[in-house]
Order: structure tokens, then C-alpha cells, then sequence
């Protein structure tokens, strides 16, 4: 993960994919050899997708990835983990992430306060370091009072 191409890792985002295109032609395998390692076997169309970032590896096929091209499935599965997390942000939020820096949490919120949540995070994410922590002070302020009300 650490040696993939940073140009590649820069567009938006296919680490997944550019991850498993580098362990299959570090193995010396072409699509077709790799879609064969599959149980039942996979187009090479298939893996084309993966690679490409069109077709989000399904759970069903983690197993058959890690065994052929044989990686760690951890590394895999938190790689999977920060792209997904990636796409969130970028789409709730409109900020583009690399791979290697922390994942953002998700967090789950009534669709009725989808829109203040959305408007929250945009406008925190255009504050200065210094505005933000002034703003994360008044409402950690805030919330032990209610706290200590409660």
C-alpha cells in the first residue's frame, strides 16, 4: 500500500482498486490469470472493474482476492474501509482525502437533521486551525453544562 503510485492515489478515490492491480502485477498475473483464482472463476471484464474502481469488492470475493494474491486481509479490509470513508466525506462534505491520512468517522444522524449536520460539517471544514478549536472549546462548553444540568 505504502509504494502505490501517488498520482494514481490522488484521483478520487480508487485505492482499493489501484492496491489489488499492484499486488496482481507484483504476482506477475494478468487480470484473466487472477479472475481464474476464483471460486467459481470470474470474468476478466470482473476484475477489470475492481481494478478500475467501477465494482467495489464484494464481501463474498475478500477471501479469493487474499488467497491469490496473497495479502494480508486486514490491510485489505482497512484499505476498503478508508476509501468507502473517503467517499462519504467527499460527497457529504466536498473534501477529497489520501489514503494515508485518518479515515473520517461516519456517524449516523435522523434524516430530518441531515441538512444542519451537512451545513455543520462544510462550514467547520472551511474554519482555521485556530477558529476550529475555539469552536470544538465553546461546544464541549456547552455540552458539560447540559451535562451537569442533567
Amino acid at each position: 500500500m505504502e509504494n502505490m503510485n501517488k498520482k494514481t492515489l490522488a484521483k478520487s478515490p480508487n485505492w482499493v482498486g489501484a492496491f489489488i492491480r499492484q499486488k496482481r502485477e507484483e504476482k506477475g498475473l494478468s487480470q484473466k490469470e487472477l479472475g481464474q483464482k476464483f471460486e467459481p472463476a470470474v470474468t476478466t471484464q470482473f476484475v477489470s472493474n475492481l481494478e478500475r474502481g467501477i465494482t467495489p469488492v464484494p464481501a463474498v470475493h475478500v477471501n479469493a482476492l487474499v488467497r491469490a494474491l496473497e495479502i494480508n486481509e486486514q490491510e485489505l479490509m482497512i484499505l476498503m474501509e478508508k476509501e468507502y470513508a473517503a467517499k462519504l466525506t467527499h460527497k457529504i462534505a466536498g473534501q477529497h482525502m489520501e489514503p494515508n491520512s485518518d479515515a473520517p468517522a461516519v456517524i449516523v444522524v435522523p434524516r430530518s437533521e441531515e441538512a444542519f449536520f451537512k451545513m455543520l460539517v462544510q462550514n467547520f471544514n472551511s474554519l482555521s486551525e485556530q477558529d476550529r478549536a475555539q469552536f470544538k472549546g465553546q461546544l464541549k462548553g456547552i455540552f458539560e453544562l447540559s451535562i451537569r444540568r442533567a
